[in-house]
């Protein structure tokens, strides 16, 4: 193939084709002749050619027959109307046909040179064009393939991402934005204080676009009782700040650690150092002989070994909470006799609640077995009949339910103490937390049971519910669902 061209003279005229041959050859390109229509057509299949001049007067396949082949078959290919008949008929009727130009005979070699170079011309011109349209659609297509890939990224990432133009306008989001942020789906090109309801993260993407600067801001903001660390950026195109991104990073469960780090810090500084220290002044009293009578010695040994019980209690609760937050832990799921579970915790601390003479009501309905730990329904129930005795006043009294509501096993436990403040109801169940007031301050604990108690609950789909009367006493009631953990026995 020549690189200036390959031309195709097709007429029934040799002195023509041989004519047409000699002068374009003499222009480096590449020529080939052909005597009438068929001959053209066939050689057109064998060989690719640039330009085609073309006789309309041919024998057997006429010229405006071989022009509307070429037209449907190889569009690629530039035709030239080669006539006898100068007229204008002659122009439209070739142009109709689907030919480039058309040259009159008889015509110059200057004028052929002309038309066949405007001809290869506009073909170089067609070539260009489909090969910019290539590598547009490839350049389109790449770009899709990277928007759907960075789409895909962006989605999978756990962190909420939510970007703005320059005019404040929500232009990109992950799904985690729009779960996090409660984002409608019809949110896009709309301002973003229509559609993020959080005035600290509209504030901080605000202030990047008014303040045109180059910076950074991260902040704590708080969503649906979950806390995030925003980070909020410029968006810069060739220095100049054209939008602002937010990342929002769900720090819950780290600021849960961190609040329960400082609840602990605080409650070993109280609730370890002080028995402590009041254990060692026992033992100094012992040890300098200030005890006078075996008597004296006995009840001074009494009362440090109730600081010492209270250290225990205190390091069994810790390695039951540590347990519950086991990932690895180990249940043994077996069908449960409640009420008889109940009746051997109730029997083991009849003496401590006969110290405060609590009399302690058992009210148990014949109950599905369910299918639990042991050991986990033990400590929950534990942890609740101690809160209640702790927590009592002398001569009060616990009741205990246990029946079937619904779909789900209700244990019940009612006592007659001191109650809880409205405003402590929901965090008595955070760990470390315990109510602080007057009638609570000489009474030792934790603040880990009904933590444990909640986890316990959790594990096995159930629910917790605490109510206290006004004048004093708390009910908890426990709920946990006998279908797929009921068993029939």
């Amino acid at each position: 193939m020549n690189k200036k061209g390959n031309v195709l003279v097709v007429d029934d005229e040799v002195s023509i084709c041989e004519g047409c041959k000699k002068i374009l050859l003499k222009e480096g390109l590449y020529v080939d002749t052909a005597k009438d229509g068929l001959e053209a057509k066939e050689k057109i299949e064998r060989e690719k050619f640039d330009l085609v001049l073309v006789d309309l007067k041919l024998p057997q396949l006429s010229g405006e027959d071989l022009l509307h082949w070429l037209h449907s078959s190889n569009p690629d290919i530039v035709p030239v109307v080669i006539t006898g008949y100068p007229s204008f008929n002659s122009a439209v009727t070739a142009v109709k046909e689907g030919a480039y130009d058309y040259i009159p005979k008889p015509f110059t070699s200057g004028e052929l040179r002309k038309v066949v170079r405007r001809g290869l011309e506009r073909k170089w011109l067609i070539q260009e064009m489909h090969r910019l349209r290539e590598e547009q659609e490839k350049n389109l297509k790449l770009i899709s393939q990277e928007r759907t890939k960075l789409k895909s990224v962006i989605n999978s990432m756990g962190d909420g991402v939510l970007v703005v133009n320059k005019s404040g306008k929500v232009v990109l989001y992950n799904c985690a934005a729009r779960q996090i942020l409660n984002l409608q789906d019809n949110c896009l090109d709309k301002p973003m204080k229509e559609v993020v309801k959080n005035d600290t993260l509209t504030e901080m993407l605000t202030s990047l676009l008014i303040k045109q600067k180059k910076m950074a801001f991260s902040q704590e903001i708080h969503i649906d009782n979950r806390s995030y660390l925003a980070n909020a950026s410029p968006v810069v195109d060739d220095g100049e700040i054209i939008g602002a991104v937010a990342s929002l990073k769900d720090i819950t469960k780290l600021r849960r650690f961190s609040d329960t780090k400082s609840a602990f810090l605080n409650m070993v500084s109280h609730e370890i150092r002080s028995p402590l220290g009041i254990i060692e002044g026992y033992l100094d009293l012992i040890l300098k002989g200030i005890a006078k009578d075996e008597a004296q010695t006995k009840d001074i040994i009494r009362r440090a070994r109730v600081r010492a019980q209270t250290l225990r209690q205190l390091v069994d609760d810790l390695l039951n909470l540590a347990r519950m937050e086991s990932e690895k832990v180990k249940r043994e799921l077996v069908p449960v006799d409640l009420p008889k579970i109940i009746l051997e915790v109730v029997e083991f601390y009849r003496d401590k609640a006969e110290e405060k003479n609590i009399k302690v009501n058992v009210s148990l309905e014949k109950v599905p077995a369910i299918l639990m730990d042991r050991n986990d329904i033990i400590l929950l129930f534990t942890n609740l009949l101690e809160n209640a005795i702790k927590y009592n006043v002398k001569g009060g009294s616990i009741n205990i339910y246990i029946k079937e509501e619904g779909p789900d096993l209700c244990l019940r436990v009612e006592d007659t103490g001191i109650g809880i403040p409205p405003e402590s109801r929901e965090r008595i169940f955070d760990e470390f937390y315990r109510v602080k007031n007057e009638k609570t301050r000489r009474i030792p604990g934790t603040g880990l049971g009904l933590s444990i108690v909640r986890r316990i609950v959790k594990t096995y789909q159930g629910k917790i519910k605490v109510d206290s009367r006004k004048k004093g006493g708390s009910i908890f009631s426990v709920y946990l669902p006998l279908r797929n953990f009921g068993v029939e026995v």
